[in-house]
């Protein structure tokens, strides 16, 4: 059977520091074959030229999103990287500063997709001095930062010591369950990226229906209700599909009527039901995140999912 090319994400908003992270994660898998996919919003791709390390090539993909508009040549491209006569040990994808990580990272969710290649990690990127600046107006950030599995707060020594708090403060409402890095010059150890990424979940008393400045509601839904797990599934597919734009994501844990475990997760369009053995609860909890979210619609949305 052949090995998975483990698959790095790279996202944040414009000017973050993705390349910066990127070459030096590529320095440090200098003894391995790797390989970039590298997206840009416009018809030049700058950033291809500022790539350094050591990479056996780099795909362009221009004048698009691989998140929406460009999906189906990221599809092309990934088939030709499986299809190398060397297959690449990693794949890091540096996403435009407009993307939907979240988007892009159900692709690789997908049947065909995940059979070839293995998305280790997600990492938003996230600029230290101006991220508060652009919070309120680019909803993409707010995205990105959901869907990520470690934040790397960048550029640090640009602020204070209480700034830096505060950007934490403002990332961890945003994604309660991501690791957060501090990092001065876009460094991350590589280690990290094979580390596993975290499915226990701290429900904490905050998390019940707090609301940030920036308008993003993390809503901590209860039941004492059994579901009937494929009923779940099919309206969770439902969900996600018709409230994708205000649904950024879904953690939590639920019961069925043998009082078995499962993890839920959502991220972009796609979701996840598996039983989990290490886990004990008395009542399911899901903590649904995003925009302009109210706890009587969560509840009406779940209610057909219970076990009858």
């Amino acid at each position: 059977m052949n090995e998975k090319i483990n698959t790095f994400i790279i996202t944040g908003f414009l000017g973050s520091g993705k390349t910066t992270l990127l070459n030096n994660l590529l320095q440090q898998f200098s003894n391995q074959k790797n390989v970039v996919i590298e997206n840009e919003f416009g018809k030049i791709n700058i950033d291809t030229s500022l790539i350094k390390g050591k990479f056996e090539s780099v795909y362009e993909l221009t004048n698009g999103c691989i998140c929406c508009s460009m999906s189906a040549q990221l599809f092309e491209t990934l088939s030709q990287i499986h299809n190398l006569e060397q297959k690449p040990d990693n794949l890091f994808i540096e996403t435009t500063g407009i993307a939907d990580a979240g988007e892009v990272a159900s692709i690789f969710n997908q049947l065909y997709v995940s059979e070839k290649f293995d998305l280790k990690k997600i990492v938003c990127v996230v600029d230290a001095q101006n991220i508060n600046y652009y919070m309120d107006s680019a909803v993409e950030i707010h995205k990105q930062i959901v869907a990520s599995d470690c934040i790397l707060i960048n550029k640090t020594e640009t602020i204070e010591l209480n700034e830096i708090d505060s950007v934490k403060k403002s990332v961890k409402s945003l994604n309660p369950f991501a690791e957060i890095i501090l990092s001065k010059d876009g460094g991350l150890l590589k280690d990290f990226l094979f580390t596993k990424n975290n499915s226990k979940i701290t429900i904490e008393n905050s998390i019940d229906q707090t609301k940030n400045i920036h308008n993003i509601k993390s809503l901590l839904f209860e039941t004492d209700s059994k579901f009937d797990i494929e009923g779940l599934k099919s309206e969770l597919f439902k969900i996600l599909y018709l409230y994708y734009h205000q649904i950024f994501r879904i953690k939590g844990y639920v019961l069925d009527k043998h009082n078995k475990v499962f993890l839920v997760q959502s991220i972009g369009k796609t979701f996840f039901v598996s039983p989990i053995t290490n886990v004990i609860i008395e009542k399911s909890q899901l903590v649904f995140i995003g925009k302009e979210l109210e706890l009587k619609s969560i509840e009406r949305l779940m209610k057909p999912a219970f076990e009858k």
